[in-house]
């Protein structure tokens, strides 16, 4: 529509101008010394209109003789960075399906026209890593660096990451800790350092990495927390080896407040407690941590302990039970405790409401134990068979069927634990 309106106007526009020369072309004298030419209007505003073309014509094509060489180094420089493109490409997909040689061929011949050598540096790098010319390889991140200094951190960390895959392991601690200097919160450097540090068992660099990794997103917080566990176990189990209790004792302390609360690393330092034979120090650190905060897996612990004075340990743990009734864990562990007392009736009656609340082969072949010391070898039998079956074949074995007759051929019923809270003192006795 809007062509054929500036074609409309374009027509009335040469209509109005030929009426117009018709009507009257005029009259123009040009001279120059003796010479003179007499012509219309007309014709000289034509001539005029045909020089300025011819002279536009003239100046355009000398225009584009005197940029023709500028123009066809521009042309060559588009083709080899397009050849560049195409050579990366390829060499990183030879590289991502395994073709070392090839890639590196590619991703080097490339180069010179690449817009992104430094790309093409890194990729030959891993390449010759794979083929394990590792003379090559940094020769590659030699060349990364010096094309493209400020890539720095990126040349340094595959170097790094590179190292460790062949197991460079003091190379790669050295590049990694010039990294920590160039940048000291580089998230994935103090990974690569905490991955190190855990080859090396280096416990101690890896304790003070620790705060760095808990702030840090290169890292979720449940690996952060197993970690942790790694690390102090580490820690713990040199320290056992080489200082007494009232150093490990101070080294505890010195953990993060949050650190000395959870369960399993308060199960680590009970451990260490006992194998330097404070047994009394690991049954008050297990009743205060129970006491703050309830965990299944510290009262399991707590049963485990060999009992110092088992009347208290008992009573400390049965005031467990009126608000943790069904807690198969703290009912096995008094179970263990009734047993270490020598209170047949209630480790026996113990052992059955845990058993009751989760079937365990454990259990089960602990109350074995219990009711051939007391005398009863085929309902004791029936416990050992039942708790094989869940060792060996997990907890899917357990059939109505089997069920082991326990308290005169009754099955076991979960409000067995709730009489116990009702009347821990005087229950089933033989």
């Amino acid at each position: 529509m809007r062509l054929l309106l500036v074609a409309l106007l374009a027509m009335l526009a040469t209509g109005a101008a030929v009426h117009w020369a018709l009507r009257d072309p005029g009259y123009a004298v040009l001279a120059w010394g003796h010479w003179s030419v007499e012509l219309s209007l007309v014709d000289l505003l034509v001539i005029l209109v045909l020089c300025f073309i011819l002279l536009y014509g003239l100046i355009r094509l000398l225009a584009r003789v005197w940029r023709a060489p500028r123009d066809i180094a521009s042309r060559l420089h588009l083709r080899r960075a397009e050849r560049a493109r195409r050579g990366l490409t390829r060499g990183l997909i030879e590289l991502a399906e395994g073709r070392w040689k090839e890639s590196e061929r590619l991703l080097l011949r490339s180069v010179s026209g690449s817009q992104t050598p430094l790309l093409n540096f890194l990729a030959a790098a891993r390449s010759a890593q794979m083929q394990q010319a590792y003379d090559r390889r940094d020769e590659y991140l030699r060349r990364a660096l010096e094309n493209n200094p400020n890539a720095q951190i990126a040349v340094e960390l595959t170097q790094a990451e590179l190292q460790l895959a062949h197991g460079q392991t003091e190379q790669a601690l050295a590049t990694l800790n010039h990294l920590r200097e160039v940048a000291p919160d580089h998230a994935y450097v103090s990974k690569l350092l905490g991955r190190l540090y855990l080859q090396l068992n280096d416990w101690e660099a890896l304790a003070k990495l620790l705060p760095k990794l808990r702030r840090t997103t290169a890292m979720s917080p449940e690996r952060v927390e197993d970690l942790e566990i790694k690390v102090l176990s580490g820690l713990f189990a040199r320290q056992t080896e080489r200082v007494d209790l009232e150093r490990l004792s101070a080294f505890w302390e010195a953990l993060p407040r949050k650190s000395r609360q959870r369960p399993e690393l308060i199960s680590l330092y009970v451990d260490q407690l006992i194998a330097l034979g404070a047994a009394e120090s690991a049954e008050r650190l297990l009743a205060r941590s129970l006491n703050r905060l309830w965990s299944d897996a510290l009262a399991a612990r707590y049963g485990l302990l060999t009992p110092v004075d088992p009347a208290r340990q008992l009573k400390q743990a049965e005031s467990w039970l009126r608000t943790n009734p069904h807690s198969a864990a703290l009912l096995l562990s008094l179970a263990r405790i009734s047993r270490a007392a020598q209170l047949w009736g209630k480790a026996r009656s113990y052992y059955e409401a845990s058993l009751a609340e989760n079937p365990s082969g454990e259990a089960y072949l602990e109350l074995g134990e219990l009711l051939v010391q007391i005398g009863e070898g085929e309902v004791a039998s029936d416990c050992y068979h039942r708790g094989l079956n869940l060792l060996i074949h997990g907890p899917h074995s357990l059939g109505r069927t089997h069920q082991p007759r326990l308290e005169r051929d009754r099955y076991i019923r979960p409000q067995i634990s709730e009489r116990l809270v009702n009347d821990v003192d005087d229950i089933y006795t033989v």
